[in-house]
């Protein structure tokens, strides 16, 4: 499954969204995912889990652990505070120019500040700022037994559809999740 898929829809994937787009499922995660309890093998989810207040993240974590297969993955890729954190305390300007215009942006943002604000909020539709410590807490509490950082593409090439934008690899925190 490819949840939160946007346009993005790999053949041999189920893609959801909460968006009607041409050739996905249309579904609202938040209402839970109408299927059978351990019948889904690997859930791939990139830049969606921030688009959730942090309750409604842990439900919909609760929910893929629970049709998950016993030895099931998730794939999560989140914008990572850390990254963001670090760069702005050490004034790494270069990471900063990378996104003058992210998500969008119409003026420049020429501050690191601008910048965060901009990812920690985009306009109202990000809900929560995850790192590592943090996701991988609600992930063991939700039914996962493992939870490890991974990076662009580190997951088996059956199951690899991450992102390939040149922006990706630089502001995202990539983990691999397992239910035994």
């Amino acid at each position: 499954m490819n949840i939160g898929c946007g346009q993005t829809t790999p053949d041999g994937w189920v893609n959801i969204d909460v968006q009607p787009y041409p050739g996905i499922l249309y579904l609202d995660v938040r209402d839970g995912l109408p299927l059978s309890d351990g019948c889904v093998h690997h859930i791939h989810c990139e830049h969606f889990l921030e688009h959730l207040e942090f309750g409604e993240a842990k439900q919909f974590l609760y929910e893929c652990a629970r049709v998950l297969e016993h030895g099931g993955s998730m794939r999560l890729i989140v914008p990572d505070l850390e990254k963001y954190v670090i760069a702005y305390a050490q004034d790494d300007y270069a990471f900063f120019q990378s996104f003058r215009f992210l998500g969008g942006a119409v003026e420049p943002l020429e501050t690191k500040g601008a910048v965060c604000n901009q990812m920690f909020r985009m306009g109202g539709s990000h809900k929560f700022a995850w790192d590592f410590e943090t996701l991988r807490q609600a992930a063991r509490e939700c039914g996962f037994s493992d939870a490890s950082r991974s990076v662009l593409g580190g997951i088996s090439p059956l199951l690899n559809i991450d992102g390939k934008d040149e922006w990706r690899a630089l502001e995202s925190l990539y983990v691999n999740l397992v239910k035994s």
